[in-house]
């Protein structure tokens, strides 16, 4: 059975996830800190790590954790420029960063472990944000907030693609629990019926 923990990081309280099942984990959005998230990754074997999207604020611990784990980084094809430019991913307006870790791209599905799950592009708080759909699960980046969506106004954001990205979450058939890259979790339905942005 998965179970999640979530870690709240750095100055700009991201959520960092840890996926869990059967003695394995994937790290989602390694914001900062990574010792203490080798703390709660334990003695579980790390398959890979997940990045919703590449501003600086969700991918400061990458670069230490894959020297301590080996083990495969993925992003979207349309932001892996932004890991690699401090202008790209936003860093600039705190402390320049980068990375230097290589990384995979996504396809519309996976299969790492035991892990198996869905990758849906949701394009609009990035040129590359994606929704990462697992099992009962969605972890939404910054693309969905409970009541609200992430901001437009950085380098790819656009607000037209982001309300298009919203109705394609709207087409879901199931009630998601929503894990997004800031903020308490929230489910679908309550997004469905609370969210200005989801309602038509």
């Amino acid at each position: 059975m998965k179970t999640i923990e979530t870690l709240v990081m750095g100055p700009f309280l991201t959520n960092t996830y840890l996926v869990k099942e059967d003695g394995h984990c994937l790290i989602i959005d390694p914001a900062s800190n990574p010792r203490r998230i080798m703390e709660h990754v334990g003695e579980c074997k790390v398959d890979a790590i997940l990045l919703t999207h590449g501003h600086f604020d969700h991918i400061g611990a990458v670069d230490t954790l894959k020297k301590k784990l080996n083990c495969d980084i993925y992003i979207s094809k349309e932001d892996e420029e932004m890991i690699y430019d401090a202008q790209k991913n936003a860093s600039f307006m705190v402390k320049p960063f980068i990375l230097e870790s290589k990384v995979r791209h996504y396809h519309n599905e996976h299969t790492i472990h035991s892990f198996h799950f869905e990758v849906l592009s949701t394009p609009g708080h990035t040129k590359g944000s994606v929704c990462i759909i697992m099992d009962d699960f969605i972890f939404c980046g910054d693309t969905v907030f409970k009541n609200g969506v992430g901001r437009c106004d950085l380098y790819g954001g656009s607000y037209s693609q982001i309300k298009n990205s919203i109705e394609n979450i709207k087409k879901l058939e199931k009630d998601y629990i929503l894990y997004p890259g800031h903020d308490e979790s929230t489910t679908l339905l309550s997004e469905l019926e609370n969210n200005p942005y989801f309602q038509n």
